[in-house]
């Protein structure tokens, strides 16, 4: 059950209660940080109430106990709109060493199930076409800012391995939109972006459009500024209760993207990959 189910539950149910419980909903409902933030004793004191109210109401409304109700808001924080800094303090709420194996098995559950979650059939089309505005791309620009830039790294350096028509925009001494000035219609743009939407991203998509472009856009909803702009849009769950969103969905469409190019790429491909690794073992990269 998730907070908007819950705050739809005390809703249906609040002429119901008693009047206590009903003082007890309404603090809840206009306070959901602080119940995610806080002990029973705490919010209990709060709202003025006593401690065996939240626990009443917690089973009159059909969870186990208090925490089993207070962790409906822990998720809406942790993996809602919140900041950094709300983010941050709802994990060291959990600091203490029973909640740390609990924490380990969420994070864990919620990458899985957005892995999972990727197989969709809608999904997995909009990857095909991805893969087919960036195999025909006479060039690929890549972007990917902040947490997501490892993404676009991954995909720009695994594609040098068979492809040399990849540019990565680094936006080493604030250079990230010139490498774009010369796109044009036969170029693709592959962008990863998440809400909080990096400005230089959502500008480059904008810009890329505008010179007739192909966008090939890795975001976590339909929403998103640089969704409507896209030719092919693949949507990456990524909720986490961890600091950031979860970077693990967008790693794996980059790798999955790699993967079908060279699918594809025939003998070609297959000889550059050949010449890569033969340049890899003239410089000793690896250790033998």
């Amino acid at each position: 059950m998730d907070k908007h189910s819950v705050d739809r539950l005390i809703e249906e149910r609040y002429q119901s209660l008693s009047p206590v419980l009903q003082r007890a909903a309404r603090y809840v409902m206009d306070n959901p940080k602080y119940m995610a933030l806080n002990s029973m004793r705490s919010v209990a004191s709060s709202a003025g109430l006593q401690s065996s109210t939240m626990h009443r109401l917690a089973r009159e409304l059909g969870f186990d106990g208090y925490e089993s109700f207070r962790s409906v808001y822990r998720t809406w924080l942790t993996e809602g709109s919140s900041s950094f800094s709300e983010r941050a303090t709802a994990l060291q709420k959990r600091s203490g060493s029973d909640e740390a194996e609990k924490l380990i098995r969420e994070l864990l559950h919620a990458d899985n199930t957005h892995l999972t979650e990727l197989t969709a059939t809608d999904t997995l089309k909009s990857i095909k076409h991805a893969t087919d505005i960036l195999g025909k791309a006479r060039r690929i620009y890549v972007a990917g800012q902040r947490s997501l830039f490892p993404a676009a790294f991954y995909f720009n350096y695994a594609c040098s391995m068979f492809m040399h028509n990849t540019r990565l925009l680094t936006g080493i001494a604030g250079t990230f939109s010139d490498d774009l000035r010369e796109g044009d219609s036969g170029d693709a743009l592959l962008v990863f972006s998440y809400n909080p939407y990096a400005r230089d991203s959502v500008s480059a998509v904008e810009f890329a459009r505008q010179q007739g472009m192909r966008i090939v856009s890795i975001t976590d909803s339909t929403l998103s500024p640089i969704a409507k702009q896209s030719h092919a849009l693949v949507i990456v769950p990524n909720s986490t209760p961890s600091l950031f969103p979860s970077v693990v969905p967008a790693m794996s469409i980059a790798q999955i993207l790699v993967a079908m190019l060279v699918a594809r790429g025939g003998k070609k491909s297959l000889q550059e990959i050949k010449k890569s690794e033969a340049q890899l073992q003239r410089f000793a990269v690896y250790v033998d």
